[in-house]
């Protein structure tokens, strides 16, 4: 694609148009899948181990939640970009519900992550019940990103952020506010990543920039997350009973 003067520019395209997806090029296709790509087993065996490590039958429950939205978060990302690296612009239908299914496992994710937080760590009836406002406004968003797709990329950011900062409410009435100041962490590095993502076509690989800033702020809340497994004193349920 041409820049400025005529001269053709191997590593950023020029900005999409309204209601249009980026069209990466050659170098940032590769970029966008290698830097989640890479993420896949590391992440299959970290969440199996956070699984394993589970204490009584409800971290278990999350943990497996947990895992299957990290990997999916991924593996879905991954086989987005190398959809587009080999098919575009052919296979318009397979790219566009790639695109879909990538975007609904952001919403899936930011739930998940927010989910071992909000059960596993005691404060008041609000406090207990904002999970399922969290899940609620994730399939709001799931929801509305089948029927608006690329077409209000702004609010669909918003919507992004705002979900992802609700479960910083229930931190006001925890009793216990082990892992917050990771969470603190994790958080401020996807929202800086969220500058990054809204930059295709201003800063080169800039996507792939924003994959980077996703796997560290996953990496983050992943040690927050194995940071509430083990036995606790505020909520102090048996052992998990493996039967043969």
């Amino acid at each position: 694609m041409s820049g400025s003067c005529g001269v053709v520019n191997p590593y950023m395209n020029k900005k999409a148009r309204k209601g249009e997806s980026y069209e990466p090029t050659k170098h940032e296709h590769v970029a966008n899948i290698a830097t989640h790509g890479v993420v896949i087993v590391p992440a299959i065996y970290v969440t199996h181990y956070l699984i394993l490590e589970a204490y009584r039958d409800l971290q278990h429950h999350m943990m497996i939640i947990y895992a299957v939205a990290t990997v999916l978060l991924f593996l879905m990302s991954t086989l987005y970009h190398l959809s587009e690296y080999l098919f575009r612009p052919g296979r318009k239908t397979l790219r566009y519900y790639l695109h879909i299914t990538d975007r609904v496992m952001i919403y899936f994710f930011i739930a998940a992550t927010a989910n071992p937080w909000l059960s596993l760590r005691h404060s008041d009836f609000f406090g207990k019940n904002l999970k399922w406002i969290i899940w609620a406004a994730a399939i709001f968003g799931i929801c509305y990103q089948f029927k608006f797709h690329e077409r209000f990329k702004t609010l669909e950011t918003f919507l992004y952020v705002i979900i992802s900062s609700l479960p910083f409410l229930a931190m006001l009435t925890m009793n216990d506010r082990t892992g917050l100041p990771l969470m603190f962490l994790g958080g401020a590095v996807y929202a800086v990543g969220v500058v990054f993502f809204k930059m295709d076509g201003i800063i080169p690989f800039s996507h792939a920039i924003w994959h980077c800033f996703v796997v560290i702020g996953a990496s983050i809340h992943t040690y927050a997350v194995y940071q509430l497994l083990g036995p606790d004193r505020f909520n102090p349920f048996p052992n998990i009973e493996f039967t043969n």
